[in-house]
């Protein structure tokens, strides 16, 4: 069948091409009319949108992200234990200094961004109702940049989970088979997000949605390992006795009528043929096997194979990965709510907050020690999920949670919650668990202008921040170290008893350690800090 789009198109580009011929002195109507052939020649199928720039994007022109550590907000509760990150600000910003600390290693992301319901959506700092004409657009570009942000910072191995309801279900699987490609797609999972109907008004008699939807891709499906999966209790049964003990006895015979008849598969076994109107089920080769492993026996006059424990070795059974995640399993987004009334100790008000078993029955389908991203952290339930699971199975899970702090989610609710679960004390003293020792660093997004005269200097006070998120550590000038000098340097290896503590040593490239110096760190890891934290917008800089 003819392309009649495709038809269309070279007409209106061959007459545009006229058109080109007889302005070819006309600069001005040449850059029009090159728009408009791009426009032309613009992607025919996929996802389409109207693009629109946001605040925060046009604050990077003039001004370079960077983050600024909240001191009075660290918790050390684990010493021998890396620390988590709680990052307040605009995601975009936390995002693009993330792709310098950690690009190509995140383990795993969950986000459950908002929902642009027209009441959930802000944009520039304005809500986006239903009236906004270019409400699907721009929701679209808020994602875009973001994905695409965390498409760098996923490891090869990694799978990101995004939730999400019918309103942007469908645009966002092609904004995702564009940003992840189609061929990463590993499923689309249910969850059961509520067990309560409506039932008062008009919502009574209406079609009422009791699932949420989660879109699960692969950095690289070819990469990525297999889910782990829950052994389930061996359901074979070996109720018989046979010539080597307890085993069970299969009938090796099927019908030999119409589509199953086979004359090659009435042999002796045993010194016995097929019944009437049967046949084997086994080869000629296989029977054989059987006959000299001792593993065939006539019983009540029919040959049947012995099966024993020891030749059913591999069939362990699993539970699947099921796409659908029921309220029993995964928890309600009432039981969510409640959770984090639990923790906070006073009812916070919140109706859509995702619950803690969710997360988990995502988490146990990993290994225990991985680096998990949420960048819409909201009220911080990854968080305690992931507490609450390492505490379970001793694991190493640690987590980088990003939010921005509209109506104070972040400083009121997200790192309360946290600060509680870990020290199982909540804000006005009433205990609420044992707690479970962790640490945690809470930054938040400053930015330095671009033309700041002294631009690297201003940057270089931000590099113990960048360092801490990369590693997972505190530079405390004891155990781990910052050294940006030669004469830091000759200071620092002067003194044995600081040589004996430090656990690891971060030092600009610019300062050159003797071999006498290396040999002293005895074993202690050597970490040049890299160029690449702030070098593109100090290039960028001075080639204005």
């Amino acid at each position: 069948m003819p392309n009649l789009s495709q038809k269309k198109r070279k007409r209106m580009l061959e007459f545009l091409q006229k058109i080109k011929e007889e302005h070819k002195n006309d600069d001005e109507m040449l850059i029009a009319l090159g728009e408009i052939e791009s426009e032309l020649n613009a992607k025919k199928y996929g996802l389409v949108w109207e693009e629109h720039e946001e605040k925060v994007d046009v604050q990077m022109r003039t001004h370079i992200p960077v983050f600024t550590e909240v001191k009075e907000r660290e918790i050390s509760a684990a010493p021998e234990k890396p620390y988590n990150f709680l990052l307040e600000g605009d995601n975009l910003h936390s995002l693009y200094l993330l792709e310098k600390t950690h690009k190509g290693a995140i383990d795993l992301i969950y986000i459950d961004p908002p929902y642009n319901t027209g009441k959930s959506f802000m944009y520039d700092d304005k809500m986006i109702g239903d009236d906004d004409n270019f409400k699907h657009s721009k929701w679209l570009s808020f994602m875009k940049q973001r994905l695409s942000l965390a498409h760098k910072v996923l490891k090869d191995s990694g799978v990101i989970f995004i939730s999400i309801n019918d309103y942007e279900g469908a645009p966002l699987k092609l904004l995702c088979d564009s940003v992840f490609d189609e061929s990463n797609f590993l499923g689309q999972l249910t969850w059961e997000s509520t067990t309560q109907p409506i039932n008062a008004g008009k919502a009574k008699f209406s079609l009422q949605k009791k699932v949420e939807s989660i879109y699960c891709y692969a950095k690289d499906k070819s990469k990525k390992k297999d889910f782990l999966l829950t052994k389930t209790e061996s359901i074979l049964k070996y109720p018989h006795e046979g010539k080597y003990g307890a085993c069970r006895f299969e009938i090796i015979e099927k019908s030999d009528a119409g589509g199953y008849q086979r004359d090659t598969m009435k042999f002796s076994i045993l010194g016995q043929y097929p019944r009437k109107g049967k046949r084997w089920q086994i080869g000629l080769e296989t029977a054989r096997e059987l006959e000299r492993l001792g593993k065939v026996e006539v019983i009540n006059g029919v040959v049947k194979k012995a099966v024993y424990p020891e030749d059913e070795i591999d069939k362990q059974r699993y539970v699947p990965f099921w796409s659908h995640l029921t309220a029993q399993d995964a928890g309600t987004a009432q039981n969510g709510k409640e959770e984090l009334n639990e923790v906070l100790g006073n009812a916070v008000g919140f109706d859509t907050v995702k619950p803690c078993q969710l997360i988990k029955s995502l988490l146990s389908h990993f290994s225990n020690d991985l680096i998990v991203l949420d960048f819409f952290a909201g009220s911080a339930t990854t968080a305690q999920a992931i507490l609450e699971m390492n505490k379970l199975d001793n694991g190493n899970r640690r987590f980088i949670l990003c939010t921005n702090n509209e109506s104070n989610i972040c400083s009121e609710i997200a790192y309360p919650r946290i600060k509680t679960v870990i020290t199982g004390k909540r804000a006005d003293g009433s205990s609420y668990s044992d707690g479970i020792p962790a640490n945690l660093k809470y930054y938040r997004t400053d930015f330095v202008p671009r033309d700041e005269e002294y631009l690297s200097d201003a940057l270089l006070e931000h590099i113990a921040e960048m360092i801490q998120l990369e590693h997972g550590v505190k530079i405390d000038g004891s155990k781990y170290r910052m050294i940006m000098s030669d004469a830091e340097a000759d200071l620092f290896f002067q003194n044995a008893e600081e040589i004996a503590t430090v656990k690891a040593l971060y030092i600009s490239k610019n300062v050159l350690l003797t071999t006498e110096q290396r040999e002293k760190l005895n074993g202690a890891e050597l970490h040049i800090i890299p160029d690449d934290y702030f070098l593109f917008e100090l290039k960028e800089e001075a080639h204005v």
